[in-house]
């Protein structure tokens, strides 16, 4: 597998309280190029070099087992995402303020390397 530790972004969280969406994208520009739907509603996207820049997770506050409110102020995020021939998998770590104290909510999500991207591993660090 490629090492590709090197290449951390730093993204931009938004967080729609009313339709209870997370979505995280890189704050370089890029060409999108797919989607990659990870679990039902987790959704990777992969610009024309085949790096991943954006996260979407559905229903966000269900999937992360925290209340809506808490994510509205996420406090820090960072995501690991390793492509090999054979799968697509993303590890992210999530920190948020619930009851005056900080939890660190995980969403970890697998699936088929079906577009063939190359093998690859990339980080992603709110700024």
């Amino acid at each position: 597998m490629k090492e590709n530790v090197n290449d951390s972004f730093e993204v931009d969280c938004r967080y729609d309280y009313t339709y209870d969406v997370l979505a995280i994208k890189v704050t370089r520009p890029f060409e999108y190029d797919k989607t990659v739907e990870m679990d039902e509603g987790v959704l990777l996207d992969f610009d024309v070099d085949n790096v991943p820049v954006s996260l979407e997770i559905l229903d966000a506050s269900k999937r992360l087992n925290v209340p809506k409110y808490s994510l509205k102020n996420l406090i820090d995020f960072k995501m690991r995402v390793s492509v090999d021939d054979k799968s697509i998998c993303v590890c992210a770590n999530f920190k948020v303020i619930l009851h005056n104290k900080e939890q660190s909510p995980i969403l970890e999500s697998f699936t088929r390397n079906y577009s063939n991207i190359p093998s690859m591993e990339t980080e992603f660090a709110t700024a």
